[in-house]
């Protein structure tokens, strides 16, 4: 029963694998997920804690993202330039959201936003490139 128990083990977890990998998802993969899943949360509870913290909001923002929950974090990073005129972050990140969802004219505005406040050269540039890109 012992020798039957050891092998138990390790099949089922061969079997997980084995299943994880057949619907292309790795066990890896699996705690990735997980891992966004927490990190988002736990990020949702702070903002819930303080709501006016515009740089929790900047994490929650990329977690989002970083999650493939788009949407969210376009919201989240419009509060944040809500709480703070003067982000940076959210306004580039908004510029590449926008554009993503074709939305031309909010994206040239959230670049000439970051272009308000941005002061290195090549930064600025590669925003300029972007409204180039969106004026055609």
């Amino acid at each position: 029963m012992n020798a039957f128990r050891s092998l138990y083990v390790p099949l089922s977890l061969a079997a997980l694998f084995l299943a994880l990998s057949i619907s292309g998802r790795t066990t890896e993969s699996v705690d990735v997920a997980g891992q966004k899943e927490r990190t988002v949360s736990a990020l949702e509870e702070d903002v819930k804690r303080d709501p006016t913290n515009s740089e929790l909001w900047v994490h929650l923002g990329f977690a989002y993202r970083k999650a493939g929950q788009i949407n969210d974090a376009q919201k989240a990073f419009e509060k944040v330039t809500s709480l703070n005129p003067q982000s940076r972050e959210a306004y580039s990140m908004l510029g590449l959201i926008y554009e993503s969802k074709h939305m031309t004219p909010e994206a040239k505005k959230a670049w000439e936003q970051y272009l308000a406040t941005e002061t290195d050269a090549e930064k600025r540039a590669i925003a300029q490139k972007h409204i180039h890109h969106l004026s055609q």
